[in-house]
């Protein structure tokens, strides 16, 4: 049975070009922080992919941190203006649909005495940022949207919020790029960004290695202590083979990105056609929106049991964040929620993501699983 991997915002399987980096990386063995020939060799590599990712970003100054993940860069990102700032003032706004990683952090400064506001979106996922700017006062210090939605594709008005947030130059403004980095044609230059967070295993390089950028002369405090590695943002010695494969993957996906996000959202296009034609299903579609992710519910059906069905046909999907699953049991999504759809949709919602090899016979092939798995699925009510 050949497979179909339509879960690409979870994790990507590693790029051709990754892994040939990732093998070669093995003989870069020194430590970077040491003074003799091996460490300076290691060095070099660190300070070549620190280029790659900055190119892929867009931006030609400014701090990039190496970081173990997305959710430690996220997490360095909120705490570290949190501890760095705190005679700013007390107050933060972000969104109803951040993922966990930036969502639980703020909840963490809640019950350390900070005040937040959680902006709602609209109906189809997508925040207003006249809705976001009204929240900011004077005591704010943080403000924090997603530039993607990991679970609807939802785009934020990001260069709207930046450009709007450059007029209050006490607040900083920080943007999970998780879902966007390497996707999202354009950079984040002239976005008005102060902090960027971005993974490597979503763009086709392995899990365990993020990073964090830093717009120049933004300062945070580090949460990591110890040998001043990573600008003395993030002590302790550098996960070497790691950096080289994420490296690789931003060069990779800065080169095609154009030409990826056109290609993808044909894809993307024909999954939507395809998926409204089918019984009980609701396709999701804010606007604009990520072609890379397409959302949608079957009303009636439990969607943890759908994607089993369809697992079982080769073709594998997730309810939605795979963060938001613990022990094998898929918790409520709070984006869905807070988008206000019913219980039964929330139940029944799956989440579909594309990657650049992707081809329309891969799309045509998976509607058909899941016409067939969902009509045997009603079929077993009656």
């Amino acid at each position: 049975m050949e497979e179909i991997y339509f879960d690409t915002a979870a994790t990507t399987p590693l790029l051709p070009e990754v892994r040939d980096a990732l093998v070669a990386s093995f003989d870069v063995f020194g430590n970077p922080s040491s003074l003799h020939r091996k460490g300076v060799q290691a060095e070099a590599q660190l300070k070549r992919a620190r280029e790659q990712v900055r190119k892929c970003l867009g931006v030609s100054s400014g701090t990039l941190v190496f970081t173990g993940g997305g959710t430690e860069a996220n997490n360095l990102a909120v705490f570290g203006v949190a501890k760095q700032y705190r005679g700013r003032g007390g107050h933060m706004v972000t969104t109803q649909i951040e993922h966990p990683s930036v969502r639980e952090a703020f909840q963490a400064l809640e019950r350390d005495g900070w005040h937040v506001t959680y902006v709602p979106p609209a109906t189809d996922g997508s925040v207003s940022a006249e809705a976001v700017l009204d929240a900011v006062t004077d005591d704010t210090v943080l403000v924090s949207v997603m530039h993607v939605n990991n679970e609807t594709g939802a785009i934020q008005p990001i260069a709207d919020i930046g450009r709007a947030l450059q007029e209050r130059p006490k607040v900083l403004f920080h943007v999970d790029g998780i879902q966007a980095f390497g996707k999202v044609p354009s950079g984040i230059r002239d976005l008005g960004v102060d902090l960027y967070t971005m993974s490597g295993h979503k763009i086709g390089a392995p899990k365990g290695i993020g990073a964090l950028y830093l717009r120049q002369g933004v300062r945070i405090a580090p949460l990591l202590y110890g040998g001043g590695q990573e600008n003395g943002l993030r002590s302790g010695t550098e996960n070497v083979p790691g950096i080289i494969a994420f490296g690789t993957a931003a060069e990779v996906a800065g080169r095609h990105v154009e030409a990826r996000w056109q290609h993808v959202e044909q894809l993307s296009n024909a999954l939507v056609d395809g998926l409204r034609q089918l019984p009980r299903c609701t396709v999701h579609l804010p606007s604009p929106k990520s072609p890379y992710i397409v959302s949608a519910s079957f009303e009636g059906l439990k969607g943890e049991v759908l994607v089993h069905a369809l697992e079982a046909k080769g073709l594998y999907v997730s309810t939605g964040s795979a963060c938001s699953t613990r022990g094998g049991h898929v918790k409520a999504s709070h984006v869905l929620s807070a988008m206000g759809l019913s219980p039964a949709q929330i139940n029944g919602t799956i989440r579909f993501s594309l990657g650049p090899w992707h081809t329309l016979d891969d799309v045509h092939r998976a509607l058909a699983i899941v016409e067939s798995q969902v009509r045997w699925l009603v079929d077993l009510e009656r």
